[in-house]
């Protein structure tokens, strides 16, 4: 039965509201980024920095955070339009569980499938471009599908779940998915570094012993027992330098980057090292999985709220709204999530500092992890406190400096 798409529907209301202010923020974002990324910097970042890499470094972030934001707002604009389609044409559906993950999983093909252009150009050509990327475009293309792939099948299985625990347990279906969160969150972080990160890297042990010998000291320093450091074969894909702690319990490891240690001398891989294992001293690895695990809950505890004020609990377009307002809530999230991410990271500097007794080191590995991964060094405070998951590096720089 065909009905009036706004007679009663507060809620649709509401998302169009949003997707109106969030058009306007888009604008205003790709606005203010494009006045704000100029590569305009004072004589204490041209001390460490010359114009060339200033120049490129900007242009490419402002390239990479248009083409961002543009894809934001239409996986948004999407999710929303289906939102309406599913409003105006259905009073009320409830379909079997079977059939709900089917129609989820196409729901999230199609969102993929359309941004797919954005996604190469920004993830293939803008890299390729930028001197970046090693990828052929096979390598890329795979690498996609298998990351989509996985997100995809983790997702649909959610949401489905929690469509199950709607129509079957509606009073307490937010209080069992907020268990389940929890439980995935836990499960899934030991599990990554063991089943995931192997579909995308190749990995062997460190072969320079003595160098294993200095990383697992630093270790013991954190009072942690690290048995051995792994290289992935990251150069076949990246000329960006990188090195991640990573898992929980008896999956935990430490993962260098090949062309790190290729490219880089080993007082600098040995800060970079040291910076993860700081992580893991400061339980930064169990603070983010309890800050996810409380967020979650008083996400789905709000969610909750509105669907029984709407009386919308066990109906399939709950889904769709969830989907959209998870995506909307996550970005508009982002400046508190980077805040708490970025004293994480100055707690690491500080650790790396401190464990390796090398302040010099930290200050040239910051100025090659500049040139490596086209950093921009010293952003308008604006894209900082907005997208910056990590201090600036002439912040890092400067810090180090006082030490």
């Amino acid at each position: 039965m065909k009905i009036n798409i706004f007679r009663g529907k507060k809620l649709l209301g509401f998302i169009l509201i949003i997707l109106i202010s969030l058009a306007i923020l888009s604008l205003t974002s790709i606005l203010l980024v494009n006045l704000l990324y100029r590569p305009v910097y004072g004589d204490n970042v041209r001390q460490y920095f010359d114009d060339g890499l200033l120049s490129k470094a900007s242009n490419y972030n402002r390239v990479s955070l248009n083409i961002s934001i543009v894809s934001r707002f239409l996986s948004w604009s999407i999710m929303s339009g289906i939102v309406i389609v599913f409003f105006k044409y259905f009073k009320s559906i409830r379909i079997n569980i079977l059939l709900a993950f089917s129609f989820i999983v196409l729901f999230y093909i199609l969102i993929q499938l359309i941004l797919l252009p954005l996604a190469y150009y920004r993830g293939y050509i803008i890299e390729h471009r930028f001197g970046l990327s090693n990828q052929t475009l096979t390598m890329w293309f795979s690498d996609y599908l298998k990351e989509n792939g996985i997100s995809i099948l983790i997702s649909s299985l959610g949401m489905t779940g929690i469509y199950a625990l709607m129509i079957y347990i509606p009073k307490y279906w937010w209080i069992i998915s907020s268990a389940v969160l929890a439980i995935f969150i836990v499960v899934s972080t030991y599990l990554y570094p063991i089943l995931i990160d192997p579909m995308f890297y190749k990995f062997e042990k460190l072969k320079d012993e003595n160098f294993q010998e200095q990383i697992i000291n630093i270790a013991g320093i954190a009072g942690i027992e690290v048995k051995e450091v792994l290289v992935a074969d990251a150069s076949r894909k990246t000329n960006k330098a990188n090195a991640y702690f990573t898992g929980i319990g008896g999956s935990k490891r430490i993962v260098v980057f090949d062309n790190l240690i290729n490219n880089f001398s080993r007082e600098e891989t040995l800060n970079v090292i040291a910076h993860e294992i700081g992580h893991w001293y400061n339980w930064h690895i169990l603070k983010s999985m309890m800050i996810g695990i409380i967020s979650g809950t008083v996400g789905l505890f709000l969610i909750n709220a509105v669907f029984a004020y709407s009386n919308m609990v066990g109906d399939f377009k709950s889904i769709l709204v969830i989907i959209l307002l998870i995506s909307i809530i996550s970005f508009l999230s982002l400046p508190v999530q980077n805040a708490v991410s970025r004293a994480f990271e100055r707690q690491a500097d500080n650790f790396a500092i401190q464990a390796t007794e090398n302040p010099d080191a930290q200050i040239q590995l910051m100025l090659k992890l500049a040139e490596s991964n086209l950093s921009d060094v010293s952003p308008h405070w604006y894209i900082k406190y907005l997208l910056y998951s990590h201090p600036p590096i002439m912040e890092r720089i400067e810090a180090a400096g006082r030490i």
